[in-house]
């Protein structure tokens, strides 16, 4: 019965989570995806499962229900002498300076929930699942930058979506082989709009919003203590479009038209193939594996911009794109039991960039990335709360930004210039997972 009330919650929670962004790519969900650095695709006790493997909803045995809160804190380094974008200068002239990125501090939480299923006319065992995510102080926002502007590639407006995934999984050999797969919904958006600017300004506007779909897909096999996972997630890159024509009244009679339409990639998540290899032995576990990252159709969150001059010719935003290349991530974790009810976990990820090349205009900036997961989590075997068993963990992940040293070739009359990228990111959270 608490299982279905759940249930209920979270089936109507999903009507509004309508976006998806890469908190669990960057830094995990729960005690376990932190800790273990991303590396629980194999592991059948995941909780977010909906989102990390759907195949692994078929090994469910019992509900499940988890919910974390954890403090997300991204710090790039001060740039000691760099060429300032157009929006920071009081003239076109080219301005030498200082530059310290905003810090990026976010309280988020994570909801994740698993229940059996069983299919009588197949003689299997199924399940479904649900994952969400978000931070506490907003739903979504959206930044869109200029083709100049410095910016961190991976971190913030990806990372900071409410978001949710609903997933199925399907035994397919009994205790052997499952297979799963679930959908992650997003928006896009486009509209028009017209304002004729005088003493009375008047405007109107048309906004159509599309609700698109991203699937993921998992196959989950395992033997006595071996277990391995394969999981395939779309890109998620939705796109805001917008048309204005403006008019200005001139001398009360003549009306001069401008037409703008702006466009811009809201945030953008890669397209990714997932692999885990995990051997458990008396609730030792280790594993190893890779994340395959398809950054070939990155889109920056840039605002291009395409207007006519008065002999009709095009005028197009230039720029703000980087060149980029796939990935290969390569991680490790390890499952260690500290006595019969606590367990500590440890996880190492080594993330390459995918921006090759930063010379141009584009000021997105990244780095190879070194990434070390831990938590401890203690099982109770009878919660006074909930009256059943239920794990309380704590953890944590750092974040270290290789140093990039980053020459900029001249650019639209500006000097070439140099400077360093370096920073770190921090989370530290707690969770619950509970038996229901």
């Amino acid at each position: 019965m608490k299982a279905l009330k759940i249930l209920y919650f979270l089936a109507g929670a999903i009507a509004s989570s309508l976006a998806l962004g890469s908190q669990a790519q960057n830094f995990g969900l729960d005690a376990a995806s932190t800790g273990r650095a991303g590396s629980v695709t194999a592991e059948e006790s995941n909780v977010h499962a909906a989102l990390y493997n759907p195949a692994l909803l078929g090994t469910q045995k019992q509900s499940g229900f988890s919910f974390s809160t954890f403090q997300v804190d991204v710090k790039v380094n001060e740039f000691d002498s760099i060429f300032l974008p157009r929006a920071l200068r009081k003239s076109d002239e080219p301005v030498r300076d200082k530059l310290q990125l905003s810090p990026l501090s976010q309280t988020r939480w994570a909801l994740g929930f698993n229940h059996p299923l069983r299919v009588k006319a197949l003689s299997r065992q199924a399940g479904f699942g649900l994952s969400f995510s978000g931070p506490f102080e907003k739903l979504r926002g959206f930044v869109a930058h200029a083709p100049d502007d410095f910016f961190t590639a991976r971190y913030g407006t990806a990372d900071a979506q409410f978001k949710g995934t609903a997933s199925l999984g399907l035994e397919l050999i009994p205790k052997t082989l499952y297979v799963g797969t679930g959908l992650s919904l997003f928006l896009s958006g486009a509209g028009a709009a017209e304002t004729t600017l005088s003493s009375n300004p008047t405007s109107r506007m048309n906004l159509d919003v599309v609700l698109e779909k991203a699937p993921v897909v998992g196959l989950y096999a395992r033997t006595d203590s071996f277990s391995s996972a394969l999981t395939y997630h779309q890109k998620i890159d939705p796109i805001l479009e917008q048309a204005v024509k403006a008019k200005i009244r001139i001398g009360g009679r003549d009306t001069f038209e401008q037409p703008v339409i702006m466009r811009s990639s809201l945030y953008f998540e890669p397209r990714t193939i997932d692999w885990d290899f995990q051997q458990k032995v008396n609730q030792l576990a280790w594993s190893v594996g890779l994340s395959y990252q398809l950054w070939g159709e990155y889109q920056p969150p840039v605002l291009f911009t395409e207007t006519p001059d008065l002999m009709g010719t095009t005028h197009r935003t230039s720029g703000g794109k980087p060149p980029t290349r796939n990935t290969l991530n390569p991680r490790a974790s390890v499952g260690i039991p500290l006595g019969a009810t606590t367990l500590a976990s440890l996880g190492y990820q080594y993330r390459p960039t995918p921006f090759f090349d930063l010379s141009g205009l584009s000021n997105a900036l990244d780095s190879d990335t070194h990434i070390l997961g831990m938590a401890l989590e203690q099982h109770f075997t009878d919660s006074w709360i909930l009256g059943t068993p239920v794990n309380l963990g704590v953890f944590g992940q750092i974040h270290r930004f290789k140093n990039r040293e980053i020459t900029k070739t001249p650019q639209s009359g500006s000097p070439s210039s140099a400077f360093t990228f370096t920073g770190n990111a921090l989370v530290v959270g707690v969770s619950a997972q509970a038996e229901l």
